[in-house]
């Protein structure tokens, strides 16, 4: 983080400009940096507010691709493109950047009745637990989003002992192999699941490294390459608490995961006074706007309090620099891939990392705070799984293995 891969992405672009460009990002508001770092490019931003393309934001897209465009776009627009539209933009010779991991799977809640209706219709097949549409059209109605998503990916089934049948909507391979070229701007790319996805396809990929060079330029280069300036000093700047009282909620090895939240309504209140006293009794000398905690979205309500209710940011927020004046961070969660979605990987040969895949969105986390420009940041992180992640991590930067 912090090493230069954006910034890097548009040294590319500016040097290839008779190349075209999908540019993806978690944030729209993020596609703005691509926009004014690439002027001679005209990058534009798909729109659902142009009465000429039927307010859609995909018919938008449909033309763009058409004219050659250059495209900043969101990571959720993206995985809703056609196979009509990746058709053209192979015709078009695209070169595609995407910035941060995408997740490649997405639950579904759908009747299994319903679909099981549409196979015996024959509108839809089944392969082993893998649906997709027959060349019968559906012209009906009641189906309508099930048939407008299964247009663009596969529906999985997975069978969970427990809980019965749950699908998710896979990121197809079309996505990746419509585009000339693609570009991976992501760090622990190990643990994530788009290189799940690349193995589970046999998509083959190379690591490259970032050079920097000029006046705080960078560019795509060999490994190891640059090495931010962060690194050299984290253990000096990452200040993590440490007091035996106050990290006993998190001490169990499952604690803080989403199952204990829901189960361990006593002990979420302990955390939520621990929340509160790190804040404004710890560190009550640090501004309210200088503060920032995150957790799931679902236990907001349970451990919001004065002085940082509005300091709340998604436990897995990533590709944004809004929040980095706040050096006083909780982060609340620990973090375990979703059973169904590991039990996919897994039926597919996949050796799933939970630790890297949970420390790949802590530290994304973190990043979006003051210590991505080398300030002092104090950080309360009460589960003991994610707090040692943390500490073995920075160990390892320290002994120069800054390269993964």
């Amino acid at each position: 983080m912090g090493g230069g891969k954006s910034s890097s992405a548009i040294t590319y672009m500016n040097e290839h400009r008779n190349d075209k460009f999908i540019y993806i990002t978690p944030y729209l508001n993020e596609a703005a940096r691509i926009k004014a770092g690439c002027p001679r490019l005209h990058f534009v931003e798909p729109s659902d507010k142009l009465k000429e393309f039927n307010f859609k934001k995909s018919l938008h897209t449909q033309a763009l691709v058409d004219q050659g465009r250059n495209i900043a776009t969101t990571h959720q627009a993206f995985k809703g493109y056609e196979p009509k539209l990746l058709y053209k933009i192979k015709e078009q010779g695209y070169i595609l950047i995407i910035d941060e991991n995408v997740d490649i799977l997405e639950s579904f809640e759908y009747s299994e009745f319903d679909l099981q209706m549409a196979v015996e219709a024959g509108y839809i097949k089944n392969d082993d637990g893998l649906y997709s549409v027959t060349d019968k059209p559906y012209k009906g109605m009641a189906l309508r989003e099930l048939f407008r998503l299964l247009k663009s990916r596969e529906l999985i089934q997975i069978e969970d002992g427990k809980k019965g049948s749950f699908f998710y909507w896979a990121l197809p391979p079309a996505l990746i192999s419509a585009f000339k070229e693609v570009f991976v701007l992501t760090y622990l790319f190990h643990g994530q699941s788009i290189r799940y996805f690349f193995d589970i396809y046999d998509i083959p990929y190379d690591f490259i490294g970032i050079e920097k060079f000029g006046n705080n330029q960078f560019r795509f280069g060999e490994l190891p390459g640059y090495v931010p300036e962060y690194v050299k000093h984290l253990k000096d700047k990452l200040h993590i608490y440490s007091d035996e009282r106050m990290n006993e909620v998190g001490s169990n090895f499952h604690a803080l995961s989403m199952n204990w939240y829901a189960r361990n309504d006593e002990q979420v209140e302990t955390l939520k006074r621990n929340v509160s006293n790190f804040f404004n009794n710890i560190n009550r000398d640090i501004p309210v706007q200088n503060r920032l905690w995150g957790g799931y979205k679902t236990d907001y309500s349970a451990i919001r309090g004065k002085g940082y209710s509005k300091a709340f940011l998604t436990f897995n927020a990533k590709a944004t620099n809004e929040y980095r004046n706040r050096n006083c961070l909780v982060y609340i969660t620990n973090l375990f891939m979703n059973v169904n979605e590991k039990a996919f990987y897994l039926r597919h040969g996949i050796d799933v990392d939970e630790d890297t895949y949970a420390l790949s969105i802590m530290v994304q986390w973190i990043w979006r705070s003051a210590i991505r420009d080398g300030q002092e940041v104090y950080l309360y992180i009460p589960s003991s799984r994610m707090r040692n992640l943390l500490i073995n991590w920075m160990d390892s930067l320290a002994g120069g293995d800054a390269n993964e």
